[in-house]
C-alpha cells in the first residue's frame, strides 16, 4: 500500500486487526486507523495439565480459536474484510509450539507457566551458566523459557525431540497459519535466548551450552517486527474470513506490543501492566548488559531496545483470592449488577494505609528470586477483616512490581513518565497505590486491550498509515485517567516495602526446607 497523509486516512473506511494470544485468553480487536475500537472478541483458552507443574495447549484448538474470534470481530462490526489492510500479532513470550518436518503441530504446546523444567534451571544455575552465556544471551533463566523447555524434552521425550521440525513461539504459530510462511522476530526469538541478541543470529555455539545444539536448524529465519512477512492465504480466509491477500507483519512478544498499546515507544517512560504477570519495562537507545536484569530484548522500533523486569507475581494472585475466597464479593455484585472486583476495590479503598498492617508475598506460581518461593500472608491478627487481606493483596503486588523497578533503576534506566495498563489498571485504587509509591503520576490510556492496539497499530506502519511509532501513539493512543501521586502516603508504603523485603530475605531457607520435605 502506498503511504497517504495521515490527515485523509483518518476520514476512511481503513481498519487494522490486532490478535493476542496469552495464556488463558485469545482476543482479537478491529481498530480503525484513528485508535476507535470498533469490536473486541475473545475465547478462553483451555489450559491442559496432564502433570503437576504442566501447563499446555492443543495447538488445533489454538489456531481454531483465533480463527473464531477473528471471524467474530468481522461479523459483528460490519466492517467489509477488504477494509481490513493490515494483520498484526502477538502472543505470550517463551513457552514451546512445535512442528514436525512436515510442518504439522505433534504434540501439544508447553505454556509460559510451565514449571516442569525447574530442576533443569536449578542446575543451570548452580554451574553459573548465565555468566558463560551472558550477554549473548541476556535474560534470566527460568523454567518455562524455550531453551530450558527443549532441554526438558531432549532429556524426557527423546522421540519428539528428534522429530521436530521447526521450534516456534506463541505468535509465530497463529502467522504460519495465517500466511503459510515459518518465521519469528527479533524480539520473541531473543527472549527466549533462542538467538545470539549481539549478533543477532542463531549460533549453535550459544545453544550447546543449554545442550540443544543440534536445534540451530529447527529456528524460522528471523524477521523485524514492522516488517510484513507474508498475506492471508485462501485456506485461512476460508476459516477466518478475512480477505485474501491481507498483508500479515512478523509482530512481537505480548510485553512489547502492549507497550506499544499504552503509548510508551521511546525513552524516559515506564511501562507498568498489572496482569497475569508482572511487567514492568522501559525503552532504551542502547541495552544495559546488566546480568541481574530479567529481559534485554530489541524492541519493535529497531533504534531501541526494551529492558524488563517481571514475574508471575501480580493480578493472579487477586484472581485467586476472590475465586477461593470472595463467594461474598461475589455474592454482593451478583446483586448489584457489578464485577466482584468492583466490590474488593471499595473494601480496599474504605481501609487507609496505615491502617494496613498485613504484609502479603504475592508469589502463587514462585518468583524471580527463587523458583520454589510461595506465597504467604503475614502479620494478621484476630481485629483484621477479610478486607484487610484484600488490602495486603493489593499492597503485596505492588510491592512485587516495585523490586522490579528497583533494579530497572539500578541498571541505570530513568523514567519520569508512567502509563498503566493490564487488567489490574481499572482499579482506581490499586493505580494510585503505583502513584503513591513511586511518587509520578501514573497515566491510564483508554481501551482495555493493550496487546491487541500495539500489534494493530504496529501494522498500521508496516502498511503505510503511520511513519513510525511516535506517530502511531500520538494519533491513536489516548490517556483518560490520570492519578497524581500522594506525597503522605509515601512514608507509609516505604516503611511497609522494608518489612516486605525483609522478610523474603528470612523466608528464603525455608522455602527451600519446604521444597526438600
Amino acid at each position: 500500500m502506498v503511504a497517504k497523509q495521515l490527515e485523509e486516512l483518518l476520514m476512511s473506511g481503513l481498519y487494522l486487526l490486532g490478535i493476542d494470544n496469552g495464556n488463558t485468553v485469545t482476543k482479537v480487536s478491529l481498530y480503525h486507523v484513528d485508535g476507535s475500537e470498533k469490536y473486541t472478541a475473545s475465547r478462553s483458552a483451555a489450559t491442559l495439565v496432564p502433570h503437576t507443574g504442566w501447563a499446555e495447549r492443543d495447538m488445533t484448538m489454538h489456531w481454531r480459536n483465533t480463527a473464531e474470534a477473528i471471524r467474530e470481530t468481522i461479523e459483528k462490526s460490519d466492517v467489509q474484510a477488504s477494509e481490513i489492510i493490515g494483520i498484526g500479532c502477538t502472543g505470550h513470550g517463551n513457552g514451546l509450539y512445535l512442528l514436525d518436518k512436515q510442518k504439522l503441530p505433534f504434540r501439544n504446546a508447553i505454556q509460559s507457566m510451565d514449571t516442569r523444567a525447574v530442576e533443569i534451571v536449578q542446575r543451570w544455575e548452580q554451574t553459573n551458566l548465565r555468566s558463560r552465556v551472558f550477554p549473548n544471551a541476556p535474560q534470566a533463566f527460568y523454567p518455562a523459557q524455550t531453551v530450558a523447555l527443549l532441554a526438558w524434552l531432549r532429556q524426557h521425550e527423546p522421540e519428539s525431540y528428534r522429530n521436530l521440525g521447526s521450534v516456534m513461539l506463541c505468535k509465530d504459530y497463529i502467522n504460519f497459519r495465517l500466511t503459510g510462511n515459518l518465521l519469528t522476530d527479533m524480539s520473541d526469538a531473543s527472549s527466549a535466548n533462542l538467538i545470539d541478541t549481539i549478533n543477532g543470529k542463531p549460533s549453535e555455539a550459544l545453544l550447546s551450552h543449554f545442550g540443544i545444539a543440534e536445534m540451530v536448524g529447527a529456528i524460522p529465519p528471523l524477521t523485524q517486527s514492522l516488517d510484513i512477512i507474508g498475506k492471508v492465504t485462501s485456506m485461512a480466509a476460508e476459516e477466518t474470513g478475512l480477505a485474501v491477500g491481507t498483508p500479515v507483519i512478523g509482530g512481537m512478544i505480548d510485553c512489547a506490543a502492549s507497550s506499544i498499546g499504552i503509548g510508551v515507544v521511546e525513552p524516559g517512560q515506564i511501562c507498568i501492566l498489572i496482569g497475569t504477570w508482572s511487567i514492568n519495562q522501559v525503552i532504551v537507545p542502547q541495552p544495559s548488559w546488566t546480568p541481574d536484569l530479567f529481559l534485554t530484548a530489541p524492541f519493535a522500533d529497531p533504534r531501541y531496545w526494551l529492558l524488563l523486569e517481571g514475574s508471575a507475581t501480580s493480578a493472579a494472585n487477586l484472581e485467586w483470592f476472590v475465586t477461593h475466597f470472595g463467594a461474598e464479593e461475589r455474592l454482593a455484585a451478583e446483586k448489584r449488577g457489578i464485577s466482584p472486583y468492583d466490590i474488593c476495590n471499595e473494601a480496599v479503598e474504605n481501609i487507609r494505609p496505615e491502617e494496613a498492617t498485613i504484609i502479603y508475598h504475592p508469589f502463587l506460581y514462585g518468583s524471580h528470586m527463587q523458583a520454589n518461593a510461595s506465597a504467604s500472608f503475614f502479620g494478621i491478627s484476630g481485629w483484621h477483616t477479610r478486607a484487610h487481606l484484600l488490602r495486603a493483596v493489593y499492597e503485596g503486588v505492588v510491592f512485587g512490581h516495585l523490586l522490579h523497578i528497583d533494579k530497572l533503576k539500578q541498571a541505570g534506566t530513568e523514567f519520569g513518565a508512567l502509563r498503566m495498563g493490564g487488567g489490574g489498571a481499572r482499579s482506581s485504587v490499586w493505580v494510585q497505590m503505583f502513584a503513591d509509591m513511586l511518587q509520578i503520576p501514573a497515566e491510564v490510556p483508554e481501551g482495555r486491550e493493550t496487546g491487541t492496539r500495539g500489534a494493530a497499530l504496529a501494522a498500521g506502519i508496516a502498511t503505510g498509515v503511520y511513519r513510525d511509532l511516535a506517530e502511531a501513539v500520538k494519533t491513536a493512543v489516548r490517556v483518560t485517567r490520570v492519578h497524581e501521586p500522594n506525597v503522605r502516603n509515601e512514608a507509609v508504603y516505604r516503611a511497609r516495602y522494608e518489612q516486605y523485603k525483609m522478610l523474603i530475605g528470612s523466608m528464603q531457607p525455608q522455602w527451600d526446607a519446604i521444597h526438600h520435605t
